[in-house]
């Protein structure tokens, strides 16, 4: 984003800087950019004139809002002077006394300003207010592109015009003008990257991505490529067939180059969001078991709890019967192979929008979301039955479970502690088998 605000100031000082530049030239009648403004057949010095209010609205937008919105202003105002004295095709307010301070030299254009120029003018003066007061983003970016198709239009048909040919749509649109009105609209729009268009481009996101590199050899891509056509053909006499054959299968070519580029930032992309993806499940994940980690659940635990839509949560905490004796007898190995088989079991044993986890060493907890004492004790009777089933290699391994319902604004650490005491009890009566905790006492309540 600073980048595009700075690329914004850029071209408020580049379009001052210019304007005052041309301005001199017209007054003075020599300079480094006459025979520049020489050559812009149709150009007139009020579109100098417009430019300096235009790069100035630019410039004092954030500093100075009042100011930039008056600067703006006036500059529609022009624009629209010169639009209906075009439709009225006489002087609404005559610039005849602009013409009589310059000097007068050779080639130099006077009188109104060229209709598709003060449309241009208009529209951005409209655009810059609305940029400005932060308002009818719609019309802003309607005018905005008005103005790109018109210099595109412009700038496209220069490319016939620089090889010898006659043809130009827009041609009194000077070519000058119509490259730094483009360059003006990127700057507004730039100059607000979080709004419009331009939210897309500053995106930290793919499309994002596609925008900041394809959109400009996008817009500059027809006036090159008008050019270079034309220019093959009027000096290599080639036949407008040929040329036309030629024309399409660089266009072809440059839209494949683009198609590659855009399969190389989603293929980046993906495999970025991948890598992502695993760095995430590594950090939530217990590498033995493959269920999550104690972290994921104490997170996921305590969202659970304020979140009102998860509706009554249920706790099971689950420990392996007589874990450290089967370890003693038969190794740390096969002790993580009744692990890593429990993390299984546990696995198929709950829903999708359930969670089991490891919470330490040979103890596991599952919450049941959407959930009441009824069905958390049916889960853990079907754990129970599995164990009790399963064709354990060594001898046969058991599961003591201990139940909590949470209760009305019942903090993570007490659902947790009574969950422990029921898991407790069941280890004092005798292993294999389900406790369901008591009720969570509500604060204020009086105790038996």
């Amino acid at each position: 984003m600073k980048g595009f605000v700075a690329f914004s100031r850029g071209v408020g000082w580049t379009l001052v800087v210019v304007s005052l530049a041309m301005l001199a030239t017209w007054v003075s009648a020599k300079g480094p950019l006459l025979a520049l403004v020489q050559a812009q057949a149709g150009s007139h010095a009020q579109a100098s004139l417009a430019l300096l209010l235009a790069g100035s609205a630019l410039l004092s937008g954030k500093s100075a809002p009042r100011t930039s919105i008056t600067l703006s202003l006036v500059l529609a105002l022009i624009g629209g002077i010169g639009l209906l004295e075009f439709v009225w095709g006489r002087d609404v307010i005559s610039w005849h006394w602009l013409d009589g301070l310059l000097p007068d030299w050779p080639g130099r254009p006077t009188g109104r300003m060229v209709p598709p120029a003060a449309l241009s003018f208009t529209l951005l003066g409209l655009a810059g207010v609305a940029v400005v007061r932060g308002r009818a983003v719609w019309l802003r970016e309607a005018c905005m592109i008005l103005i790109i198709w018109m210099t595109m239009v412009s700038s496209s048909s220069y490319g016939l015009v620089l090889p010898g040919d006659s043809v130009i749509l827009l041609r009194r649109l000077p070519f000058m003008t119509a490259a730094l009105l483009f360059v003006l609209v990127l700057g507004w729009m730039a100059s607000r990257p979080t709004s419009g268009l331009t939210r897309i481009a500053v995106a930290n996101s793919m499309g994002g991505a596609f925008a900041r590199r394809l959109t400009l050899p996008a817009l500059v891509l027809p006036v090159v490529l008008t050019f270079l056509f034309r220019s093959v053909q009027s000096h290599l006499g080639m036949s407008e067939s040929l040329a036309l054959v030629l024309a399409s299968v660089a266009t072809g070519a440059l839209v494949t180059v683009m198609i590659t580029w855009v399969a190389f930032l989603l293929d980046r992309s993906e495999r970025q969001r991948r890598t992502v993806h695993v760095l995430r499940a590594d950090a939530s994940t217990d590498v033995l078991t493959g269920l999550a980690n104690r972290r994921m659940f104490d997170a996921t635990l305590a969202q659970a709890l304020q979140d009102e839509r998860a509706g009554a949560l249920v706790l099971l905490m689950l420990d392996i019967d007589h874990f450290k004796k089967f370890n003693d007898s038969f190794g740390h190995q096969a002790g993580d192979d009744v692990l890593r088989e429990t993390g299984r079991l546990l696995g198929e044993a709950v829903r999708e929008q359930d969670l089991a986890a490891r919470y330490g060493g040979e103890e596991f907890v599952i919450l049941l979301p959407h959930s009441d004492a009824q069905r958390a004790e049916h889960v853990g009777q079907r754990i129970l039955a599995a164990f009790r089933s399963h064709d354990w290699p060594q001898r046969a391994v058991t599961m003591s479970i201990g139940v909590a319902v949470a209760g009305q604004d019942e903090s993570p650490e007490q659902l947790v502690r009574r969950a422990d005491e029921a898991l407790y009890r069941s280890k004092q009566e005798g292993r294999d088998r389900l406790t369901l905790a008591t009720a969570c006492a509500v604060p204020g309540a009086p105790r038996d």
